[in-house]
């Protein structure tokens, strides 16, 4: 299991992933526990449940299993990056409470890439730094001639790895964006491969918004050959603050319900 708490806007959160039986322990020491990854909706009264769906690769498999599940021309993209002069580096958990300018460096390309996309997304350091202070963060990256043009972060466990982030400079003019596409597919593989290695089980791509009508993001993600599922993060207040705001949380979300409801 893996758990941090920080605080945001003066809420104590705990988040909790790959829970087990220790988990019972977040209770009490955060106005919200945030569980990610349950298989069945929370019945607690201050809870809120939220489906959520996601591709799963099973690392048990041999590479060469696992490299024939990528889509063939991905595969030809990897192997193509492998001879461009792009160089992958992993930073473990240790490693980044010394590095703090990568993290300084990932922290700006992430808030680059939406602010690229016209929004203004705010990277979040103090879960960053919390996870860290847990050990429990690993950072992966993809550069050429010293200059990064990939992040990947991961929240990692026992027997299972998540993504947490992916982050690449690839609409700045000075970058080749075919190449910075070509770099991200071959650290996905890098990663797969490296977590394999450390025993890890189960790579969680982070996320597809729809299996149904996948977008673009949840294409790209499809075309490693993971297979589909559905899950639930559940928010559960645990005090007078927390279950406010999950109450909040309820009303928000039932009215983005029955506005999709009206939509069909």
């Amino acid at each position: 299991m893996v758990q941090i708490t920080y605080r945001k806007k003066m809420l104590s959160i705990a988040q909790i992933w790959f829970a087990d039986e220790e988990a019972s322990e977040a209770e009490g020491k955060a106005d919200i526990c945030f569980w990610h990854g349950m298989p069945e909706i929370s019945k607690e009264r201050n809870s809120l449940s939220t489906e959520f769906h996601t591709l799963l690769s099973d690392l048990r498999q041999e590479e060469e299993t696992l490299l024939s599940l990528i889509n063939k021309n991905v595969r030809y993209e990897i192997r193509r990056n492998c001879k461009e002069g792009v160089a992958c580096s992993v930073f473990s958990p240790k490693e980044l409470k010394q590095e703090e300018a990568v993290i300084r460096q990932f922290a700006e390309t992430y808030e680059t890439m939406y602010r690229e996309k016209g929004r203004k997304v705010a990277f979040n350091g103090a879960q960053f730094k919390a996870y860290l202070e847990e050990e429990a963060i690993w950072l992966t990256a993809a550069y050429q001639d010293r200059e990064p043009l990939v992040f990947h972060s991961y929240i990692v466990g026992d027997k299972q790895v998540r993504l947490l982030h992916s982050a690449s400079d690839f609409r700045s003019s000075s970058v080749d964006a075919n190449l910075v596409a070509r770099a991200n597919k071959r650290l996905h593989w890098e990663d797969m491969l490296l977590f394999r290695k450390k025993g890890i089980e189960i790579y969680d791509w982070g996320g597809v918004s729809s299996l149904e009508n996948p977008n673009g993001i949840d294409a790209f993600k499809c075309k490693f050959g993971g297979s589909p599922i559905t899950y639930y993060n559940v928010y559960t207040g645990k005090t007078l603050p927390g279950k406010l705001v999950v109450s909040a949380m309820k009303i928000k979300n039932g009215r983005k319900t029955d506005a999709g409801r009206d939509a069909k």
